[in-house]
C-alpha cells in the first residue's frame, strides 16, 4: 500500500507565513525535552505564561457571580460572569497577603472574599471592602490594590486565557481554525461528560505525542481497522503549531482484506439510518457514500441541518490540535476536547481531562422509531442538568472502572511506558518517520515559542 503524501498549508496571515517558511530546522526529540526540570522551566516562560489557553466553557458562567477556577502549573485563575455580564478573569490571590482566594472548582458568589483576612472584591475585580481599614497607616490604595486580571476571549461558545497581556488576539492566533469550524456551532451542544484523570506519571507533550500521529493506530487501536482508515489521513500544518488531520470514515482499513458483511459498527450505523445492513453484503466499499446521503435525509425528520456541512464533514473524522495542550475530535454531532496539563512542579507528570459535548438528544436519535445519526450517541445521558467533573486514577481506567472510551484507554495504558522509557540510559532522541508530520511541527513550535525571538513575540 502507498500512502499519500501529506498536505502541508499555511494560514492567510502573511507574517506567520513568510517566517513559517524560513523554517529550516526541526525541533531534536532528546529525551531532556521530555524529562528536564529546566526544559519545563523554559516551558513555563515561553508557552503558558504567553500562549492562548482553553480554560472552560462559557455555559458554566451564565449567570451574573457563576465562577468556575483554571488551575494551570503553579498559577490559579478566576473566571466570573460579573456585574455588567462580561467574562472576567483574574489571578486566584488577595492582593493582601498573597492568600488564595477560591478554593471551590465552580460556583456562584456575590463578591470575591479572602477567607483569611476578609478583603472583597466586586466581580469585576475592584477592591471594595478592607476590614479596620483605619489600622492601615496612609491608607489601602483600592485601584493598585484590586485583583489582577488575566486576559480572556471566547470563541464558539470556549473560554480561553493568557497571561501576556501584551499578547496578540485569540483570532490572530485560532487564524483559519475559526472559520473552518464555523459550521458546527459547538456554543450549541451540550456538555455531556467530563472527566480528568489525575495524575499520569509522563509528560504533558508525551501525551500530546500520541495524539499527533496515526503510526500507532494499527498496534494499539485494532479496533479501527473496521471503520476508519488512519494510514491515509491527509494533515494540514500551520504557523504556531496547530493541526488538523481528516481520517475517512465508515471504510475500512486498506492493509486489511475487504470483508463481504459490513462490520458491527458498520451495521450499526446503517440501522440507525433506516438502512439494512444485509442489502450491503459485498458493497461494504459503498457504506460510507450510503451513510452521507441517508444522513442528510434522516437529519430533516429529527430536525438537524447538515446543509453547511460536506460530504466528507457529515460522515469523517477531523481532529483539531491548538497549541499547545488541546485537540479536538469533531463530528457534526458531537466534539470531544482533550488535554494535558503540566504538574506545577515535575516534568514527568500530568494530568489529562476530556470534555464531551453533543447535540440535544432529540437531534441526534429517536428510540422509538430506532434512528441514530451517529453510532454511540446513547451512551451520553442529558438531563438537563451539567455533569459533574469526575475525576479519577490511571488505574480506574486499567481495572476498568471509568472510560474515556476504549481508544483512549488503550492510549493511557501505554502513556507512563513511555516517559519511563525516556530515562533510560538505551535512549537519547526520537526518530520520526513521515506519518509522525504533525508531531515533529508541535516540537518545531515548542521550540519557537521557548525561544527569545519567538514569532508570537514578533507579531505581538
Amino acid at each position: 500500500m502507498i500512502r499519500r503524501p501529506p498536505r502541508s498549508t499555511l494560514s492567510s496571515s502573511s507574517a506567520a507565513s513568510d517566517v513559517y517558511k524560513r523554517q529550516s530546522k526541526s525541533a531534536s526529540l532528546s529525551k531532556d525535552r521530555y524529562i528536564s526540570k529546566d526544559f519545563m522551566a523554559m516551558e513555563w516562560d515561553g508557552i503558558w505564561t504567553k500562549t492562548w489557553l482553553f480554560a472552560g466553557i462559557e455555559a458554566d458562567i451564565t449567570e451574573i457571580g457563576d465562577f468556575f477556577v483554571y488551575d494551570i502549573g503553579r498559577e490559579s485563575i478566576v473566571i466570573t460572569r460579573d456585574e455588567n455580564e462580561r467574562i472576567s478573569a483574574f489571578y486566584n490571590v488577595c492582593q493582601h497577603r498573597g492568600n488564595k482566594i477560591v478554593t471551590l472548582e465552580s460556583g456562584s458568589f456575590n463578591k470575591i472574599s479572602c477567607p483569611y483576612h476578609g478583603w472583597s472584591y466586586a466581580l469585576n475585580g475592584k477592591l471594595e471592602h478592607v476590614p479596620d481599614r483605619e489600622l492601615f497607616e496612609g491608607g489601602v490604595p483600592c485601584e493598585e490594590k484590586s485583583l489582577k486580571p488575566v486576559r480572556v476571549s471566547v470563541w464558539a461558545g470556549l473560554i480561553f486565557i493568557n497571561m501576556d497581556e501584551n499578547s496578540p488576539s485569540l483570532e490572530t492566533f485560532l487564524g483559519p481554525i475559526i472559520d473552518q469550524l464555523k459550521p458546527y456551532k459547538f456554543e450549541e451542544m451540550n456538555l455531556v461528560k467530563h472527566q480528568t484523570v489525575d495524575v499520569l506519571e509522563t509528560n504533558w507533550k508525551t501525551v500530546r505525542d500520541n495524539f499527533l500521529e496515526q503510526y500507532h493506530v494499527d498496534f494499539i487501536h485494532p479496533q479501527h481497522a473496521s471503520f476508519v482508515d488512519c494510514c491515509d489521513a491527509e494533515n494540514d500544518l500551520w504557523p504556531f503549531g496547530h493541526t488538523r488531520t481528516m481520517v475517512t470514515s465508515p471504510v475500512i482499513n486498506p492493509r486489511y482484506p475487504m470483508p463481504d458483511d459490513p462490520p458491527e459498527f458498520m451495521q450499526d450505523y446503517l440501522r440507525g439510518l433506516r438502512l439494512d445492513p444485509k442489502k450491503f453484503y459485498g458493497k461494504v466499499p459503498e457504506i460510507r457514500e450510503a451513510i452521507q446521503k441517508q444522513k442528510r435525509v434522516i437529519g430533516d425528520e429529527l430536525g438537524f441541518d447538515y446543509s453547511e456541512f460536506s460530504d466528507d464533514q457529515v460522515s469523517d473524522v477531523l481532529q483539531y490540535d491548538i497549541f499547545p495542550n488541546i485537540f479536538m475530535t469533531i463530528h457534526p454531532e458531537r466534539l470531544w476536547i482533550f488535554g494535558p496539563k503540566p504538574h506545577k512542579s515535575d516534568p514527568n507528570k500530568c494530568s489529562f481531562t476530556k470534555w464531551s459535548f453533543q447535540i440535544s438528544s432529540q437531534l441526534v436519535r429517536d428510540e422509538k422509531k430506532g434512528l441514530e445519526l451517529l453510532p454511540g450517541s446513547s451512551f451520553y445521558e442529558q438531563t438537563g442538568m451539567r455533569p459533574e467533573h469526575d475525576i479519577f486514577t490511571r488505574e480506574d481506567v486499567i481495572e476498568g472502572r471509568k472510560s474515556f472510551t476504549i481508544t483512549i484507554d488503550q492510549d493511557i495504558h501505554y502513556l507512563n511506558d513511555m516517559q519511563a522509557g525516556m530515562h533510560s540510559k538505551g535512549f537519547e532522541s526520537a526518530l520520526l518517520s513521515k506519518d509522525e508530520e504533525r508531531l515533529q511541527h508541535f516540537h518545531d513550535w515548542v521550540d519557537d515559542w521557548v525561544s527569545k525571538e519567538s514569532l508570537w513575540s514578533r507579531i505581538g
